[in-house]
């Protein structure tokens, strides 16, 4: 890393750390922390902040070998994942109470079972164990290099499983993101969109990580995501303002919520682990893709070697040798002392998966040796009792290849040389040798890890292939559901139409002949009855009552006693049959059997109707009376008209029974011979008057 990157990697850190800090107290300021509604966020802000603060204070401290830089470099890489993992589940926390639009308590993680019952999702329980389970991975990393290591000058080196504490990482996140995707209908628009957009900055960060090292980008970001959650917070603090409801810190709709059966509540939470599953691992394999192209750095290693090889030993992962030849070897011409050889080097590579991408060679060689310009594959140098050999670097003269040339891939090797003067004794075979290499490793050239990865790739296919499958299920189940609850409104209110269209026909039709109507309507509907008895009403002197009063006040009049005079028809199983003017027509008896109890029923009704005209007198201004007629005997009913049809009586019982009305007295029943010999027994009649009614002449009535 160059001093220009760190300082600015530096400066961001504490720049986006500053305003964290900033945003995360302005939250917090006026309120307890307990009852503020953006607790969560708030939580969010303070651990972005402490996160960059510590990254930064790593960059500060890093390769500072005093006691303070050693453990300050230690401490701070250790608090930033920590602070990485505790920002995960809060936002997961926090993306549960926008889902549940409401403030949730902790205390809710202490009881999963009810929780989980309760409605809130039980993805924030497996990101809290994952976070969990991170943090106490990254304890064990201190002291096993597991993640990450130190070198010998406190600089900060990622180890070869780095890319699986990246994977650890990413998981509570995809874990998250799945769940606000299988919630998304209940949260507003701005709110799902403003959370979705946080899964932004982290995944860009994950990807730039991967791709180019030494700058923070992972935790840049998430100071990023953080700042944008506060920002689109303040338009919820806005709309809460406006709206004056400062109760809930929260502002969500709230849906109707649709009875489903278990079967598919099944079925969702089987699509909710299958969604799941699948970007988890879609996520895990862009990972692995990546580490793939770009290849996993490994910490460098130094090969301790006093007994050379004169072969490869291809049992270790990486064999050095170099020896004399003996068909190239000369007596030194200016220096009868020393030997001139041409002596060979070469680099086994046994390792199947790792790329040396660097690396020096030492041997031990006596004083007074010296090398010819020139080597191959190397370059070379003497330093008091050593041969240092390194890999050949830009600007070396020695590398005329380029650089890729000397990097030595997977099952390969490099030979190396020289032509060196040495003392006739010196066997190189018996010399100390050190050799030290850094290396890349290419997990695609491991069969393991291609089997490993294929299986994902199998697993991924299988979980997004029924996540599409199931969701596509679920969603023709919801149309049937909903298309079934729409037969049911719909016949619902069909059957309530047609229950008002039945008793509209019945208010005006008797229940024999509207059931004849509805299942004949284009029949004529005629009957002749035996024995009906037939009532006859008029208000006395209603001309002279109606000509003192205004149009609406004879129709609220007329009204408000026809409509007493309906109920008690209603009630006593008496068929009203018409009103005309102020005049009340109904009848009794309607049936094919001579016998019946339609004169008493009438009669009562008639007693009925004097009754209700004293309430109705006692009640109003105005004080009628009427009076009654009633005539029992054989008659013809039907239902004349096809659109405003009517049903009505004929015949002589008619006529007479409207006779016996006109001919009556004020508040007195007026009967006929006929109707009073069916009631004689049940009711007590005066004396016998003899009237002469047009067309029948003399008759014998009574009145009651």
């Amino acid at each position: 890393m160059t001093e220009f990157i760190r300082n600015i990697s530096i400066s961001s850190l504490v720049f986006l750390s500053f305003f964290c800090f900033q945003v995360g107290v302005f939250l917090w300021s006026g309120h307890k922390l307990k009852q503020n509604g953006r607790r969560t966020l708030i939580f969010i802000e303070f651990f972005t902040g402490f996160l960059l603060l510590f990254d930064a204070l790593a960059y500060i401290y890093r390769g500072n070998t005093s006691r303070t830089g050693w453990y300050m470099v230690r401490l701070s890489n250790f608090l930033v994942f920590v602070c990485n993992f505790s920002i995960s589940f809060f936002f997961c926390f926090y993306v549960c109470e926008f889902i549940k639009r409401s403030r949730l308590s902790l205390s809710l993680l202490l009881h999963p079972k009810a929780s989980v019952k309760g409605g809130i999702p039980a993805q924030l329980f497996i990101v809290l164990l994952l976070c969990l389970a991170g943090i106490g991975i990254i304890a064990v990393s201190q002291f096993t290099d597991l993640f990450y290591y130190f070198d010998e000058n406190n600089l900060y080196h990622r180890s070869a499983f780095f890319p699986a504490s990246v994977v650890l990482g990413i998981l509570p996140g995809l874990i998250t993101l799945t769940m606000l995707l299988q919630n998304r209908k209940k949260l507003a628009t701005n709110a799902f969109v403003s959370l979705l957009f946080y899964f932004v900055f982290p995944a860009g960060g994950v990807v730039l990580i991967l791709v180019s090292y030494g700058f923070p980008w992972i935790n840049g970001a998430l100071g990023l995501g953080a700042l944008h959650l506060f920002y689109s917070s303040i338009k919820l603090m806005e709309l809460e303002f406006y709206s004056g409801d400062r109760a809930h810190s929260i502002i969500s709709p709230v849906y109707k919520a649709e009875a489903a059966s278990q079967e598919i509540r099944k079925r969702v939470v089987r699509n909710h682990f299958w969604q799941t599953l699948a970007i988890s691992l879609g996520g895990i394999l862009l990972v692995l893709v990546i580490v793939s192209i770009t290849g996993i750095p490994l910490p460098e290693k130094a090969l301790m070697i006093n007994e050379p090889y004169s072969e490869n030993d291809s049992a270790k992962p990486v064999c050095v040798t170099f020896v004399r030849n003996a068909d190239k070897q000369w007596v030194d011409g200016e220096d009868p002392d020393r030997t001139g050889a041409q002596f060979d080097g070469i680099i086994f590579n046994n390792m199947s998966s790792t790329i040396i991408t660097d690396w020096n060679f030492s041997i031990d060689v006596p004083e007074n040796c010296s090398v010819d310009p020139g080597p191959w594959n190397g370059t070379f140098s003497l330093s008091g009792s050593a041969l240092n050999v390194r890999k050949p670097q830009e600007g070396d003269e020695e590398n005329i290849h380029g650089e890729d040339f000397y990097t030595i891939t997977p099952l390969k090797t490099l030979g190396f040389g020289c032509i060196m003067y040495t003392p006739h004794d010196y066997q190189p075979l018996s010399q100390k040798i050190v050799f030290s290499y850094s290396s890349i490793l290419k997990p695609l050239t491991n069969r393991l890890f291609d089997v490993f990865l294929a299986l994902l790739f199998v697993v991924f296919i299988i979980s997004t292939t029924i996540t599409l499958f199931e969701g596509k299920l679920i969603r023709v189940e919801e149309e049937n559901r909903k298309l079934e609850n729409t037969v049911k409104e719909r016949t619902k209110e069909l059957e309530a139409e047609k229950n008002r269209s039945e008793n509209l026909l019945l208010n005006i039709l008797p229940k024999e002949i509207a059931k004849e109507l509805t299942a004949r309507p284009n029949s004529t509907i005629a009957k002749q009855y035996p024995n009906v008895t037939v009532l006859f009403t008029d208000i006395v002197g209603f001309t002279k009552i109606s000509g003192e009063m205004t149009a609406e006040e004879v129709v609220t009049m007329l009204n408000k006693m026809f409509t007493m005079f309906d109920e008690r028809a209603q009630s006593e199983g008496i068929e009203k049959i018409k009103t005309i003017g102020d005049a009340y027509m109904a009848a009794a008896g309607l049936t094919l059997e001579r016998s019946n109890d339609g004169a008493v029923k009438m009669v009562r009704f008639a007693q009925g109707l004097l009754h209700d005209v004293l309430t109705f007198n006692r009640n109003s201004d105005i004080k009628l009376q009427i009076r009654l007629g009633i005539n029992s005997g054989p008659l013809v009913a039907g239902v004349i008209g096809k659109t405003k049809f009517i049903y009505d009586i004929w015949g002589d019982t008619v006529n007479v029974a409207s006779r016996m009305e006109s001919t009556g007295l004020p508040m007195r029943i007026h009967v006929t011979e006929t109707t009073k010999a069916q009631t004689a027994n049940l009711f007590q009649y005066s004396e016998n008057i003899e009237i002469d009614v047009k067309g029948k002449g003399m008759m014998k009535t009574y009145f009651l």
